[in-house]
Formats: C-alpha cells, structure tokens, sequence
C-alpha cells in the first residue's frame, strides 16, 4: 500500500465520522442545555454513583476481609500465642493468619496432628497452660520466641505436668507469622506412651 492510498483511507474515514457527527448532532439541536446537562452528565453520574456503591461496598469489604485473613500478628510473641492458645483449646478459628503463609499447609498439618495426639489421650488434657513467651533479638524480620508449656487435666483432681521448652521461629509479613514450630513430644513426653491410645 503506498502513501497516497494511506491518505485517501484516512479521508474516507474522516468523511464517515464527519458525517455521523452531523447526524448525531442534528438529534440534540432542539435540545436545551439544561436537558443536555441533565441527560450527559447528571444521570451516568447517578448510574455510577448508586451501581457502584450496590457493587463497590461489598466489594471494598470482601477486599478487607482478605486482607486482613492474611494478615499475622502485631508482635512476634503475639503469634506464638495464638497458635498455642489455638492448639490448649482444640480451636483452630483465627489460626491461619498467623501461620507463615509458604508453610501454610505443613504447620497446619502439624498443628491438627499434635491436637490429635492430644485428644487421644485417657483422659485428653483440658488445656496447655505456657508462661511468658521470650523473643530473641529480631533479625532480618525474623525472630526466635520460646516459652514454657505445660498441659493442665481437669477431673476428680487436677494435674500439671511439667513445663517443657516450645521454640517457635517467626517472620514479618505484613504482620508476624509463624514459620516453624519445635513443640515438646507429646507422648512420650507429656504423656507415657501408653496412654495414647
């Protein structure tokens, strides 16, 4: 295609629309500006407005909703306890966002595993009880808590067994998450290994 021929497209084209623009505008001649202002700008205004608040809320909220599922904990600390407080009480609600979201599925395993060690014991625990949760010097956005934990039956009497060492690495993330988990053995440890059913 040579030049010449480019052109005479490109005059056919503008010859269309030239003719269109006529056309459209000889709809809107009899027109007062008010009806323009009102029927261009003032109704897709209101569509936008009221479709986009019917649309937008729930979609701004569903936005937040998952921001915040995969945002951690404020501290390192923070997040330990919450898995721990999540595994003494056998409820996993809330526990996601606090573990580390690349190991996500294995801490998780790992978690429902050790509860199920837990509940298999005669009688289970009624809770794990654990004291203040240390936090090592953070670095890289990554830091070592490790506390004391002890498991607690409720019965006919009550029993504590002794406090073992938990080591839990975490790591910053839009939020402090959990990456790993070092718990103390239950059975075998807490408990004999016969009473595990």
């Amino acid at each position: 295609m040579s030049v010449d021929q480019l052109w005479d497209r490109v005059a056919a084209i503008r010859a269309l629309y030239e003719r269109w623009e006529k056309r459209t505008a000889s709809r809107f001649d009899g027109w007062s500006v008010r009806r323009r202002w009102g029927t261009f700008v003032l109704v897709p205004t209101l569509l936008v407005c009221c479709v986009g608040t019917a649309f937008g809320v729930p979609a701004a909220w569903l936005l937040n909703s998952t921001l915040e599922a995969s945002r951690g904990a404020p501290s390192p600390d923070a997040a330990a306890n919450d898995y721990l407080m999540a595994l003494g009480y056998d409820n996993e609600d809330g526990l996601l966002p606090v573990l580390d979201n690349d190991h996500q599925d294995e801490l998780l395993t790992g978690w429902r595993s050790y509860r199920a060690a837990m509940n298999k014991t005669t009688p289970p625990p009624a809770k794990l009880e654990f004291g203040a949760l240390t936090v090592g010097p953070i670095v890289n956005g990554q830091a070592e808590v490790s506390t004391e934990v002890s498991a607690t039956w409720w019965g006919t009497t009550s029993y504590s067994s002794e406090a073992h060492t938990w080591r839990f690495k975490t790591r910053e993330d839009n939020g402090w998450q959990v990456q790993t988990v070092e718990p103390f053995t239950w059975c075998g440890g807490y408990v004999r290994s016969d009473a595990c059913g």
